[in-house]
């Protein structure tokens, strides 16, 4: 066997016994020797020599490589491959936001903060939605379980153990990651009914307070009453069909016409642009900070090495700091966050508003109690009549239609009319 040099060739000494096994002559170029089961007594010593020093050489290299990511982390840098969603910077020796993948995690995050999927559910999704793996697999359920937990998608990361603030950009905010442990931590299993009803938990009575539940008459109608656990009410049951159409009435008050809607788009846009002027000094301000207190951390890590300052006091103060940027963190990213909504979200809500009527009839019971859960509140049934509030910031525009109505009907001028629409 012809080699270069010892440790080209051995890495351990099972490497030595298996290569000795074979009872061949080993040619070692850059050595100017040969090693074979000829070789004389100290040749072999020489050659063991070697070896042991090839593995240290290994040894060493492993012992400074994890030194060197333990520094890395310690600098806010994660030390190995990226993770899903995010690509290695080999400039910058951090990692960055892979814009590819980024966005199905985000949104696999707020999905499963509502509490109403299933890790299985989150599998299918980010199937469906073509998250791969590098290596082109799609990511499995228990894959998506662990995203689920890991604080690397807020600026966090774990390395042996111990959690470093991160220097890379989070994907998802610290409010959606907390919500989604929550979900995690208090996730039981559904119970299994034999029926289930659409309007089951969102009505009050009136009488006495307590819920209005359901039951099924006949084998196919199906009825509203009270629980009556508290006393006896007077109330009759009602209908399902009726109380879907009680239930969609406070719809009508949220439809605005069509040109009231394009006027409140366009008054949204000027207000976003001083809404976005205020927002980018408030994040300028915030950044400023948070480079100062990078700066002191940084600081802080260098009077560590130089031994002017114990291990103990280094580790209090950058958990200080890192609490701090955290928190500035969470600011820039509601500020984030609400710029890239404010236009969007706004629009949606006024569309939603005009068309929440006209959807709600024409779906089925199902689809009416997601909308009425968007849309209403604090229902209360009494005395066969239903009594209802609009949740924010539905409840404004209803105030919106109905004084708009009014002034109308006194024929009062066009500045009017806009002025009730900008005060809210």
């Amino acid at each position: 066997m012809l080699v270069e040099k010892t440790d080209r060739l051995y890495r351990n000494y099972r490497d030595l016994v298996t290569i000795s096994d074979l009872e061949i002559n080993i040619h070692l170029v850059k050595e100017n020797s040969i090693i074979g089961p000829d070789s004389k007594s100290h040749e072999k010593l020489v050659h063991d020599f070697k070896v042991m020093l090839a593995k240290n050489y290994v040894d060493n290299l492993a012992e400074e490589t994890s030194k060197g990511m333990q520094e890395k982390a310690e600098q806010g840098l994660w030390p190995s491959f990226a993770p899903l969603g995010y690509l290695n910077n080999r400039e910058t020796k951090g990692i960055d936001i892979d814009f590819k993948r980024a966005p199905i995690i985000r949104e696999l995050f707020e999905i499963y903060s509502e509490g109403k999927s299933t890790l299985r559910d989150l599998t299918r999704i980010a199937s469906e939605k073509g998250l791969r793996t590098r290596k082109g697999n799609t990511v499995s359920r228990s894959n998506i379980h662990k995203m689920l937990k890991n604080p690397i998608f807020i600026g966090d990361f774990i390395w042996k153990d111990v959690c470093f603030k991160g220097k890379h950009d989070p994907i998802i905010s610290r409010e959606c990651f907390e919500t989604v442990q929550g979900v995690l931590k208090n996730r039981t299993r559904p119970r299994n009914t034999k029926h289930k009803f659409a309007f089951r938990g969102l009505i009050k009575c009136g009488h006495c307070g307590c819920s209005v539940t359901s039951e099924i008459k006949k084998g196919k109608y199906v009825y509203y009453h009270c629980t009556k656990t508290k006393q006896k009410c007077p109330d009759k049951p009602i209908r399902e069909e009726k109380l879907a159409e009680m239930l969609g009435e406070p719809l009508k008050k949220l439809r605005i016409t069509e040109e009231r809607l394009e006027w409140i788009i366009g008054a949204l846009k000027e207000s976003h642009k001083d809404e976005k002027r205020f927002r980018t000094e408030e994040i300028n301000k915030l950044r400023k900070e948070y480079e100062g207190l990078e700066r002191r951390t940084s600081q802080l890590y260098e009077d560590k090495l130089d031994g002017t300052i114990s291990l103990n006091f280094w580790k209090s103060k950058s958990k200080e700091y890192q609490s701090r940027q955290n928190k500035i963190t969470e600011k820039i990213e509601r500020y984030n966050t609400a710029g890239r909504k404010y236009l969007e979200d706004g629009v949606r809500i006024l569309e939603l508003s005009q068309k929440a009527y006209s959807l709600y009839v024409t779906q089925d019971y199902w689809e009416q109690r997601k909308l009425l859960d968007l849309i209403v509140s604090n229902s209360v049934l009494k005395d066969g009549k239903l009594h209802t509030e609009l949740r924010k910031p539905f409840d404004m525009l209803a105030d919106g239609v109905a004084e708009e109505s009014l002034l109308i009907s006194k024929k009062a001028p066009k500045e009017a009319l806009n002025e009730i629409w900008l005060l809210r």
